[in-house]
């Protein structure tokens, strides 16, 4: 187990963070602690500097995923969001974007359970893709630093033992998720590539 947390400890993190738009339940801030955790408790391997590292990039590029889903889905006012949040529910994303702007991104990135949501509407309500990472990777400092810090300050082996052991089984299962979510969508791709071919033989 040691073996495994010095080795690939900060890989099942970084899976972990990024991963946080697909449903994987480990929230954000366990991830960074951990990685303040691995760092103390495995100084050899895992240094401190690369645990803040590995787990902003982890962060910011979740959250540009979570942006990406948004700006694909969009608002349109018979859209999928439409229908979930209904017309007005659609009105009062839109004026806290156009009221808050910037800050929005601020302010849900210090608030686990908001974070997905606030940057999932920001992709969907227009947000340039330049000011969200601007902005949420000016935030995620702070986050990344704090968590890892923490962990790095308050974590011994003995204490985390249980929990790493418990985020070494998800991160697997979560890896496993993802291969299979990829190799389904080529699957998929693929046969929509020989329905159109197929259809223009048949026009042919």
């Amino acid at each position: 187990m040691e073996r495994f947390l010095e080795d690939y400890g900060l890989v099942a993190v970084f899976i972990s963070l990024v991963t946080t738009p697909f449903g994987n339940p480990i929230p954000e801030d366990v991830s960074l602690f951990f990685a303040g955790a691995l760092a103390n408790n495995f100084p050899d391997s895992v240094d401190i500097l690369d645990a803040l590292v590995v787990g902003y990039l982890g962060v910011t590029l979740g959250d540009c995923i979570a942006w990406t889903m948004g700006q694909r889905v969009g608002l349109h006012p018979t859209g999928f969001i439409a229908r979930l949040i209904g017309p007005n529910g659609l009105k009062r994303v839109e004026g806290f974007y156009n009221r808050w702007g910037s800050w929005a991104i601020v302010i849900c990135r210090q608030f686990p359970g908001f974070r997905l949501p606030c940057f999932f509407f920001a992709g969907a309500s227009g947000m340039r893709f330049s000011k969200f990472i601007a902005v949420d990777g000016s935030a995620a400092i702070i986050t990344t630093g704090v968590f890892v810090t923490l962990g790095y300050s308050l974590a011994d082996y003995e204490t985390v033992e249980p929990w790493l052991t418990r985020f070494r089984h998800v991160a697997f299962l979560l890896l496993a998720l993802v291969g299979s979510i990829l190799i389904y969508r080529v699957f998929i791709y693929q046969s929509e590539l020989r329905k159109q071919r197929m259809q223009v033989q048949d026009e042919e």
